[in-house]
């Protein structure tokens, strides 16, 4: 299966930028992925909102893939936990889609005819982000359930949650595992 992510407007920030490279990298370990981006436009008004959108959504929706199921993420969208997310990705990826196209809009969000073309609706946080920090916080939890399916050592559970990560940082840290402090040691070569 293949992940594209679709957005518009250029990433400006130099430091998302490299970690949004850091992770499409990443990404690329388990599938292959595309990052396509497409004009933004600017906006001065209200009326001028509107038609931004619309000429916005248009080409996004022209530039997804033939055959690729859209979900857009949108603050309106379902929310879901990591390990959800990554069995709904499993399920696209076992599924008969060619693909899977996530879009995130501009600063000025998408339209509603957007909001209707999507196959599905997923929200990344109740919170607000910038449109660029959607951005990488959706390829971070791309890799993140990707690192889920294939049972790497990325993502860690929490307390609790009834599965089990025996990775070799989750042991419970006792005093055995402690470095003696230079006091103690200090102690025990002078008794």
């Amino acid at each position: 299966m293949k992940l594209a992510l679709l957005w518009v407007g250029r990433t400006r920030d130099r430091n998302i930028q490299e970690a949004l490279e850091r992770y499409l990298e990443r990404i690329n370990r388990y599938c292959p992925v595309t990052v396509t981006e497409v004009r933004e436009e600017s906006a001065t008004d209200r009326h001028a909102v509107a038609e931004s959108l619309l000429k916005e959504g248009r080409r996004i929706r022209d530039a997804v893939a033939p055959g690729h199921e859209r979900i857009l993420l949108d603050a309106a969208g379902r929310e879901l936990s990591s390990d959800e997310f990554a069995g709904f990705l499993q399920t696209r990826m076992n599924g008969s889609a060619k693909g899977v196209t996530f879009i995130i809009g501009g600063h000025l969000g998408v339209d509603d005819e957007m909001r209707r073309a999507a196959d599905q609706t997923l929200a990344l946080s109740r919170m607000t982000f910038t449109h660029e920090m959607a951005r990488l916080v959706a390829a971070e939890q791309i890799y993140r359930a990707l690192s889920i399916i294939k049972g790497a050592r990325y993502h860690r559970q929490p307390e609790g949650s009834g599965r089990r990560n025996d990775g070799p940082w989750t042991r419970k840290w006792t005093r055995k595992h402690a470095k003696p402090s230079r006091r103690s040691s200090q102690r025990s070569a002078g008794s």
